[in-house]
């Protein structure tokens, strides 16, 4: 898995350097890559925000009986400790081509050719989202069904997250948040809350949990996360919201001491 991540971020790294300059010919930081302090500030608030909601998963899934944690640790020895690192890069890297591809290229391309066709910017917008959302979904169901999961349930899941993605890009207009998402949402899925290891043999976690439900109450792609899910869309409006709120502010502060001045 660790070797297939990294594999594929060095080409997609690739394709994503030769797409910007050649294809669409803009700089990276166009998509969402304004490299600075309140862009890390963003990454680490949505990698944690991504953390909250599959925390709020296990406790869902655990309270309703359809997850039974067998052991855990918190301080892990040194070899767990490596591998954890080293999943952490992975999905590192996962965030970085997938958020590049269906948000920052796909919706930033999507509103521009709408609108360059007399659409307006709102509807140009909502389109946007809606048909990224359903390929970021689509692209997911050759896993599911390798996987014999339930296409459906992988659908509405993945389906969700991609909209939770592509609703913190277009709040923010940056790949900072929705990046963090992705890279907290995998991640304590895998290798922290143990719901994706527990089907993955082999793959570390600092929790070790047991699924004991199936279905629409599974803890992997159920109702558990898709609450989870619904809740971090009410976080992530409200938190930009109170973030642009006090830009605002901000600026007008600075416009009213640079009138006085």
């Amino acid at each position: 898995m660790v070797v297939a991540f990294g594999g594929t971020t060095l080409v997609m790294l690739g394709v994503i350097g030769i797409s910007s300059r050649y294809l669409d010919h803009r700089p990276l930081r166009e998509y969402g890559y304004r490299l600075s302090g309140d862009w890390w500030r963003k990454f680490v608030v949505g990698t944690g925000l991504g953390v909250l909601i599959v925390a709020m998963t296990t406790v869902i899934a655990h309270s309703t009986g359809s997850l039974r944690v067998t052991s855990g640790t918190l301080v892990p020895d040194a070899a767990l400790l490596g591998w954890l690192l080293v999943f952490f890069a992975g999905f590192v890297g996962v965030a970085l081509y997938e958020e590049f591809i269906y948000r920052g290229s796909f919706i930033t391309n999507a509103v521009e050719g709408l609108t360059a066709r007399d659409i307006s910017r709102p509807v140009a917008t909502g389109v946007a989202l809606v048909a990224s959302t359903l390929a970021f979904a689509l692209i997911h169901l050759p896993g599911a069904i390798v996987a014999d999961a339930n296409v459906g349930l992988v659908v509405v899941k993945t389906g969700l997250l991609g909209g939770l993605f592509g609703v913190a890009y277009l709040r923010t207009e940056e790949l900072a948040l929705p990046m963090g998402l992705h890279l907290g949402v995998n991640y304590a899925l895998m290798n922290i809350f143990g719901i994706g290891a527990a089907e993955t043999p082999g793959v570390p976690s600092l929790l070790t949990v047991e699924h004991t439900a199936t279905g629409l109450w599974s803890a992997s792609r159920g109702i558990p996360l898709f609450v989870a899910i619904l809740a971090g869309y009410v976080i992530v409006l409200l938190w930009t919201r109170w973030q642009n709120r006090d830009r605002t502010a901000q600026q007008h502060n600075h416009l009213t001491h640079s009138r006085s001045d």
